[in-house]
């Protein structure tokens, strides 16, 4: 997010560890770009045209993930960009922390087909994770 052209937008980011909010804050806080400690399972969150999840809901039970959606429907946020592995066939549970591939178009999450998906060209693990991607759901369409 440091090569972005955040000049124009109102960016808020967030993480559970105050350590990370606090350098991030040092290093990249502005006028329009600032950081907070939330928890996006249960914390109120800003009203938003788009909340930017990226590599984070792939660390999260099937549950933790179900109160997050629960959550950003709550918070009127619009869009949700978020970390999706189209070619993933099947999605596993964990306990919260893990990691794992997830394709929210498959069960349990059954989302519609993104409206846009953008192929991070993931270089890590000799290619296995070529599919990683972003993908942008309208929140009022996912289930």
């Amino acid at each position: 997010m440091q090569f972005v052209d955040l000049s124009s937008v109102s960016y808020i980011g967030a993480d559970i560890i105050p350590e990370i909010i606090n350098q991030n804050q040092e290093k990249y806080g502005q006028l329009n770009r600032r950081f907070m400690s939330l928890d996006i399972t249960q914390d109120d969150l800003i009203s938003a045209d788009l909340l930017f999840c990226r590599d984070c809901l792939v660390h999260f039970s099937f549950a933790d993930i179900q109160r997050t959606i629960i959550n950003i429907k709550r918070n009127r946020v619009n869009y949700l960009l978020t970390t999706t592995f189209p070619n993933c066939e099947l999605n596993e549970d964990i306990i919260t922390g893990d990691w794992r591939l997830l394709n929210f178009t498959l069960p349990p999450f059954n989302f519609p087909p993104p409206l846009y998906l953008i192929n991070e060209q993931c270089s890590e693990g000799n290619g296995e994770f070529q599919d990683k991607s972003l993908g942008l759901w309208l929140v009022e369409s996912i289930p």
